[in-house]
């Protein structure tokens, strides 16, 4: 690594932040785990970071964005730069794995930024770097490898990064891409564009000269600069207006940056008074902006009888153009103002880009519908409120069949939790698991319900058969039999699937078939069957729900209404205001308690009903 580069980017990171004892830190770990071209990567993602006003926070993940890679523990991380430093490596390494996408799958591959686009902001900005200081290195990769990585940026983080703002880095990926994919155009691009401004320099800076003693006489204060296209984006302007390179008019620009709306409209005036505008091309995007945000004013003016576009605006505007939506943390104090702001924020880009892209989903930020992804990074698209068995079911019937429970973002969840926007969901099965009735209390989708249902049906069906087929010696299942212990640990019912085993005392335990005290005990098996004659059994539910006055009353009131007797009640609060209510009830069969199931999820602020 060269030092130069690693005391440039110290000197900036300290002042900016005060000072760099953190940064010093990061990139010492990392030169620890790796090799000099990995530390010199790290610390070009985050000066990339650290000029589009990037938090520390995010700075100092950008530091450390090739942990994983390199070995370095989490908790490492978190013990010496943080809790949040800590998440977001966690976060860039997950979405890294799961934006991997084959290059014919552009439609996947922008739902998968779609969901890292509406929750997690910061690890676009991040990915986006990380992105471009590959593509900077990419000349010394195989050929394959790198036409890979540039229609990666061309397809999916050249649009994206346009879409959401950052116009510099934008034309910087789209540059790459062009270069890589289509090198004797790009050259040919390249050449007739610097020819253009060899040419008009003089005359450029001429009228920026002008245009600045017009303004200090009037008494405007502002900075002008000139500005010339990036080649991919000229090109792609010619291929959409389908006209040649000399009627493209904004291949070289004068920037004016002013310090109020009002300065800029007198600019605006001014630059009218001293050149002839080009009719039809002017455009106000600050009276009616962009719908990513950006806001600007633009006009085409004849100088010395050639075309030279001229762009007005605020400070602010400027770096919104710049930087996208990084400038908001350098407005807001390093972070939004408020949740609702976020989602405002994010909403507009996203829908912005669905419009472009022809996306057919409606991202809906506040929470109608979500996107998840499973580990290998398939996207997975669910209603608000989809627990884990929605996920399993959606991904394919046969693993929602056999799925066991689940890991959301690397941590076990039961199959009642409710999936979020952008959480990476890995199913556990076995050959050993059958659907439960209890599913449908919590599944939400009707594919999972139907799937659900229809495995039921099958297995009562399969149940009744067996018990058609049973011999005379099979035990028929009575409560006044003293023989008979029906197991505790699953309270099995009439219409589930049983199986019998003798105890040493000459008793038989009757299990549910898929209750894995059954699975696992190997005692000698007895066939064994429901009697016909009406019996009650015991059985235990548990409500899971928004802890509220009255909730309790609610739930007894709808076993009361329902005629089930209730032997016991018990209630234990959880975090995030979740009350557990565990209810012993008397029951006479699996189809009674799913009614009464069904009937408990229906109350108000109740997420699940599962039996024990």
């Amino acid at each position: 690594m060269a030092q130069a580069s690693r005391k440039s980017f110290l000197e900036s990171f300290s002042k900016e932040f005060g000072t760099n004892s953190d940064a010093t830190k990061a990139i010492d770990l990392v030169e620890s785990h790796g090799v000099e071209s990995d530390s010199k990567r790290a610390i070009e993602v985050a000066m990339r970071l650290l000029e589009l006003n990037s938090t520390k926070e995010v700075v100092l993940t950008g530091i450390l964005h090739n942990s994983e890679e390199l070995g370095i523990a989490a908790e490492k991380i978190r013990k010496d730069f943080g809790q949040r430093v800590a998440e977001m490596c966690d976060l860039n390494a997950r979405f890294k794995k799961a934006l991997l996408f084959k290059p014919e799958d552009r439609e996947n591959a922008r739902k998968k930024m779609l969901v890292v686009l509406a929750t997690n902001p910061e690890t676009v900005i991040i990915q986006l770097c990380e992105t471009i200081v590959k593509l900077k290195d990419a000349q010394s990769l195989p050929e394959k490898e790198r036409r890979a990585l540039a229609e990666q940026a061309n397809e999916v983080y050249a649009p994206l990064a346009h879409k959401i703002g950052i116009y510099s880095i934008s034309a910087e990926l789209g540059d790459y891409a062009y270069k890589y994919l289509e090198p004797k155009e790009y050259a040919r691009m390249e050449k007739a564009i610097n020819e253009i401004a060899s040419n008009r320099s003089e005359d450029i800076e001429h009228a920026k000269k002008r245009l600045k003693h017009e303004l200090k006489t009037a008494g405007i204060e502002c900075n002008i600069t000139g500005r010339l296209k990036s080649i991919s984006s000229t090109n792609a302007k010619i291929k959409r207006k389908r006209v040649p390179l000399s009627e493209i008019y904004d291949i070289i620009a004068i920037r004016v940056i002013a310090e109020s709306i009002k300065d800029c409209y007198e600019i605006l005036g001014i630059v009218h008074s001293i050149w002839k505008p080009i009719a039809k091309e002017f455009d106000d995007y600050i009276a009616k902006p962009k719908e990513n945000g950006y806001m600007s004013l633009h006009t085409t003016v004849a100088v010395d009888k050639h075309p030279l576009e001229i762009q007005i605006r605020t400070k602010k505007m400027h770096d919104a153009a710049e930087y996208g939506i990084a400038s908001h943390w350098k407005y807001k104090g390093g972070k939004y103002d408020s949740k609702y702001d976020k989602k405002i924020e994010w909403m507009k880009q996203v829908l912005d880009w669905q419009k472009s892209t022809g996306e057919k989903t409606q991202a809906n930020i506040f929470g109608k519908e979500i996107f998840a992804l499973t580990p290998n990074g398939q996207v997975i698209e669910l209603p608000e409120g989809a627990t884990a068995i929605d996920f399993a079911y959606a991904v394919h019937s046969d693993i929602g069949n056999k799925c066991q429970s689940a890991k959301i973002n690397g941590k076990i969840a039961q199959l009642n939790t409710a999936i979020q926007n952008g959480d990476i969901v890995e199913i556990i099965t076995s050959n050993n698991q059958v659907p439960k009735m209890a599913w449908l209390s919590f599944a939400k989708t009707s594919k999972a319900k139907q799937k659900i249902r229809a495995k039921l049906q099958l297995q009562q069906q399969a149940g009744h058969k067996k018990m058609q087929g049973q011999s005379k010696k099979g035990h028929a299942i009575k409560m006044s039999d003293q023989k008979i212990r029906l197991g505790k640990c699953c309270n099995p019912l009439p219409g589930d699937d049983i199986v019998g085993f003798r105890t040493t005392k000459r008793k038989i335990s009757v299990h549910r078939a898929d209750c894995p005290q059954a699975t696992q005990t190997n005692t000698h098996k007895v066939d064994v069957m429901w009697h016909s004659q009406a019996n009650i059994y015991d059985a235990e539910i548990t409500v899971k729900a928004e802890d509220r006055i009255g909730l309790l009353k609610d739930l007894l009131d709808v076993l009361s209404s329902g005629k089930v007797p209730v032997n016991s009640a018990n209630a234990r609060t959880s975090h995030g205001n979740i009350i557990m209510c565990k209810f012993g009830l008397k029951i006479k069969d699996v189809a009674q308690l799913e009614a009464i199931t069904k009937k408990l999820a229906g109350v108000n602020g109740v997420n699940a009903v599962y039996r024990q």
